[in-house]
């Protein structure tokens, strides 16, 4: 009878432990959360803008070489993801278990490899830039700038390939919204980057890039300063560098090589497609178009990031009963919060193009629709594919990317050239191989790694899917009663339908728990605010 009152202590003292745990996680997703959504609304806010300004200052033929030379550039990432895809991950498990030394040697070997890498890299890169009129359909009068904007992006590309061994500081510490910061800051230099030069000399495509690297360059500074800020007890070391540790991660990476074949064919192929099936006009119409869309899966993969430190902790502790309840969360959490701009894309997409771009680019709508469509369907699920970097099972994963990979580049162009469905040709191949692999595949290899049932991991993505079905509705229903002619007017039919989309998920999608916390959390605002 003695041991009751202290049996019944070390319960609630165990259960104020798990509240506080909670309560620390949802504080740093919810600091990480604001800001990346702010980082992302910027992003939106200055594609707004400099997109029509870059169409015409240049033409939109030459603003589809912007995008198609970073895309030529960013093949020879097959290459260097095999380190950077993994060394935040081993660097994290190692550190979380208290193997510093371990943790050190990672990002030793990796930043020595990175620049080794590159430097092996410089000669074919540079070749590309001189034979890219044999790799794609570039104008005789675009191709000097071309290849010179390859050579500049050749330089970021290998930057950024450096610098990534210095993200792991940000991830470790679970202060993702430093990186968030930092990418504002990359973005604001390169938009005011490209406002000078594009002022003070002839407009060109390669001052695009060069704007790019000065951004990169900034970033790069205040990504090292955050990581010693956060990483005090790195130093590098050349005892740390050897063999044996670049093998790790080179063999665990490897199959991160095959995956991001798979990605590329996902999202890099697409403007090259249109541009040696279709030609440079339709390409330059594509990558103005899609800028939205890319910016969207970009959020995505930002707001899936967000859970992965929690995730790798609970492998890390093996914690598995902990990572199948958070991973869920994550699935419906992420899904609620991309169905509201998937739904806006789609809905608003014949005013929004029409403001944005000009009369003549709302008949292309309809590639807008069906982007917005299956990304509502495809994107919830992205922070699962953390749970299988976690568990380094990355092999089936890769081989099934670049499987449907094949079968979207396969796709597009039979649908786009063959079929005459031109540029909707090449969305429907994204559409489908997309749906396959993110909607079909993840959840069911993700339940068989960790060992629940098939059907564990599909809870989340129903009610985001249910939310973006009515945010559309409300687009269009709006549309009915008033013509949307004006930014003026677009803004508040996009913020009218904010506010039904925030009340149809409170009520309908949040669970009771969920709602009671909210509400708490809305009085102890409301409480601060009137001190």
């Amino acid at each position: 009878m003695q041991n009751a009152p202290s049996a019944a202590s070390a319960c609630i003292f165990r259960s104020e432990n798990e509240r506080e745990r909670q309560c620390g996680r949802s504080m740093k997703f919810a600091i990480n959360f604001g800001a990346n959504v702010t980082a992302f609304l910027l992003s939106v806010f200055l594609s707004v803008w400099m997109t029509p300004f870059i169409v015409k200052t240049l033409g939109v033929e030459a603003f589809g070489f912007v995008h198609l030379t970073q895309n030529i550039i960013n093949y020879f990432s097959i290459i260097t993801v095999a380190l950077s895809s993994v060394v935040v991950r081993f660097f994290s498990v190692a550190a979380h278990r208290g193997n510093r030394d371990e943790a050190n040697a990672y990002v030793s070997n990796y930043l020595a490899a990175s620049v080794v890498i590159s430097l092996l890299l410089a000669v074919p890169l540079a070749g590309t830039a001189f034979f890219i009129d044999r790799i794609m359909n570039v104008p005789a009068g675009l191709l000097t700038d071309v290849r010179l904007s390859i050579v500049i992006g050749s330089v970021l590309f290998m930057l950024t390939f450096f610098m990534a061994g210095f993200a792991t500081g940000p991830f470790f510490a679970n202060k993702l919204y430093i990186t968030s910061s930092i990418q504002a800051v990359q973005m604001l230099v390169r938009v005011l980057c490209v406002l000078a030069l594009f002022t003070f000399l002839p407009p060109k495509i390669w001052q695009i890039q060069l704007s790019a690297l000065a951004g990169a360059v900034c970033a790069a500074v205040l990504t090292f300063f955050f990581f010693k800020k956060l990483i005090p007890w790195f130093s590098f070391r050349r005892k740390a560098l050897s063999l044996q540790t670049s093998k790790v991660l080179f063999s665990a990476g490897a199959w991160s090589s095959v995956n991001q074949i798979g990605v590329l064919l996902f999202l890099q192929i697409d403007l090259m497609t249109a541009n040696l099936v279709l030609g440079p006009s339709e390409a330059g119409i594509y990558a103005a178009i899609i800028q939205f869309p890319l910016l969207l899966r970009s959020l995505a993969g930002t707001l899936a990031s967000l859970f992965a430190p929690v995730l790798t902790s609970c492998y890390s502790k093996g914690d598995m009963e902990g990572l199948l309840s958070y991973a869920n969360k994550a699935v419906r959490l992420n899904g609620l919060l991309l169905a509201l701009p998937a739904a806006l894309l789609g809905g608003l997409a014949e005013p929004f193009l029409s403001i944005w771009l000009g009369p003549s680019f709302v008949q292309t709508a309809p590639i807008l629709y069906i982007h917005a469509a299956y990304l509502a369907v495809s994107l919830s699920v992205m922070p699962l594919f953390y749970v299988w970097t976690a568990f380094n099972k990355q092999k089936t994963p890769a081989v099934v990317t670049l499987c449907l990979g094949g079968l979207n580049v396969l796709l597009a162009v039979v649908l786009s050239g063959p079929a005459h469905l031109g540029l909707y040709g090449i969305t429907i191949a994204g559409a489908v191989s997309l749906i396959l692999k993110n909607a079909v595949f993840t959840p069911l290899y993700v339940s068989h790694i960790t060992g629940f049932q098939k059907t564990a991991f599909y809870k989340g993505m129903f009610g985001p899917l249910a939310a973006a079905v009515f945010a559309w509705a409300v687009c269009r229903g709006i549309q009915l009663f008033s013509p949307l002619d004006s930014w003026t007017g677009l803004i508040a039919a996009g913020l009218a339908v904010c506010v039904s989309y925030a009340a149809f998920a409170f009520f309908f999608i949040c669970t009771k728990e969920e709602r009671r916390l909210a509400l708490q959390k809305c009085r102890k605002v409301k409480g601060a605010v009137q001190i």
